[in-house]
């Protein structure tokens, strides 16, 4: 089964800050695992909540009959706006 796994992966080279190894040298030791098992679960959690779970906003459902107005903003764009309007209510 590992072999299995091993081989359908592909290997990358990756350069991060020291603070990033540091705080992932340190998370994979708490969780008892290697340094590389908890970047493939995290690129995992990643995948799955922002490149997979994102859909279109052109794909809102409109009225029958209407179009948008125009091209809708981009979720990153949206967020940004909203975090950003909290930020300066603080």
């Amino acid at each position: 089964m590992a072999a299995d796994i091993i081989s359908n992966m592909k290997t990358i080279s990756v350069a991060i800050s020291e603070s990033d190894y540091e705080a992932f040298r340190k998370a994979a030791k708490t969780g008892d695992r290697s340094i590389a098992r908890l970047i493939r679960e995290a690129m995992a959690f990643y995948r799955a909540q922002r490149i997979e779970a994102r859909k279109p906003l052109t794909m809102v459902p409109v009225l029958r009959g209407h179009r948008l107005a125009g091209a809708l903003p981009r979720r990153e764009e949206l967020y940004d706006q909203i975090f950003e309007s909290k930020e300066k209510r603080v």
